[in-house]
């Protein structure tokens, strides 16, 4: 039986029985419906099980109630997007621009609103338990023993402090805030984010819309709250969440980074695969000393390949151009 034919329902989306193994997912983000480059079909050919959306999945710019519902209405309405959606079931997670303005946090005045729109468009079932709580972070737990997947998806908007912006070389630049309360998740999410780190899982994928491990350069990022980010790094060590991989979206183009383990507390390098231009892409490379491999400015998305059958599993880790053509490729591997 095909996997997909067995359905269970997860944010009211198809998704796969929890006793099948995920072999593949396709990750990507930064998408604007009126601009779509036929990616849809390119992505759904690889024949992902599950798709992580990771944020800027509309451009909705806006405090206008009815022009967000619009431009989620575009996204909906899509030909290519329809059709890979009775395919691959969707995980989704917001950005600034699907949020409501660019680089906002807590001071969006209509983050509530705003969070009834994405939970309401992407099809969150009525009893999940995003609707329960602020924000729009979740998970999904999928797989028989020994060949469980933990999809985590942060909500790096609803909650963040506010940022600190320099002119530098005169370029707006956002520099670290060291205030010890400043925050990207605020204190239920933390919480929420160790009980899941605890669960059982064989492989977990955490997903941030801004980037984690890179610190270099001038944009949104978690290095923007350093006391965060080490927070972060140090729980992953105190929950002993073995396995974990980060990806993130967000830049305008793609790479794979690796920070090691004297730099991080965790006890295994952690990669962090960034997917970021679904229809728009092109942003400088840019310095970023963790950078694995090359820095990929075109039109991008990524697919994550399981190999479940050795004792430890292995993954490999693709960005793909617009035609579906694997640019770079690596392999993760974890210590026993």
């Amino acid at each position: 039986m095909r996997l997909l034919l067995a359905i269970a329902l997860l944010c009211g989306f198809p998704i796969a029985r929890a006793e099948d193994p995920i072999t593949r997912l396709a990750c990507g983000s930064c998408y604007k419906p009126a601009k779509d480059v036929g990616l849809w079909e390119i992505i759904g050919a690889t024949k992902p099980q599950l798709f992580l959306f990771m944020g800027d999945n509309i451009y909705a710019d806006t405090e206008d109630t009815a022009l967000m519902r619009a431009r989620y209405d575009e996204l909906r309405k899509q030909p290519g997007y329809l059709a890979f959606r009775k395919q691959c079931p969707v995980l989704p997670i917001w950005d600034d621009h699907d949020y409501g303005a660019n680089d906002a946090g807590a001071d969006y005045p209509k983050r509530q609103i705003s969070q009834g729109q994405f939970l309401d468009n992407f099809e969150f079932a009525a009893d999940h338990p995003a609707r329960a709580t602020p924000g729009v972070y979740h998970s999904w737990i999928g797989g028989p023993p020994g060949k469980r997947l933990q999809i985590i998806l942060l909500d790096t908007r609803y909650f963040r402090s506010p940022i600190m912006v320099e002119r530098i070389n005169n370029r707006k630049t956002i520099v670290p805030n060291t205030n010890p309360g400043a925050t990207i998740l605020g204190h239920e999410q933390w919480t929420w984010l160790e009980a899941e780190l605890r669960k059982p899982a064989d492989l977990r994928v955490l997903v941030s819309s801004i980037q984690i491990i890179t610190t270099e350069h001038r944009f949104e990022k978690w290095s923007n709250f350093p006391h965060d980010r080490t927070k972060l790094f140090k729980l992953l060590a105190a929950t002993k969440a073995q396995r974990v991989v980060l990806f993130s979206g967000d830049r305008h183009l793609a790479e794979i980074a690796r920070i090691a383990p004297e730099q991080s507390g965790v006890s295994y390098p952690l990669i962090e695969l960034t997917s970021s231009g679904m229809t728009h892409a092109g942003a400088p490379e840019g310095a970023n000393r963790h950078r694995v491999g090359p820095c990929v400015s075109e039109i991008n998305f990524a697919t994550m390949n399981i190999d479940w059958e050795p004792a430890i599993p292995e993954v490999a880790l693709t960005i793909h151009n617009r035609d579906g053509k694997s640019l770079f490729e690596h392999r993760v591997t974890f210590p026993r």
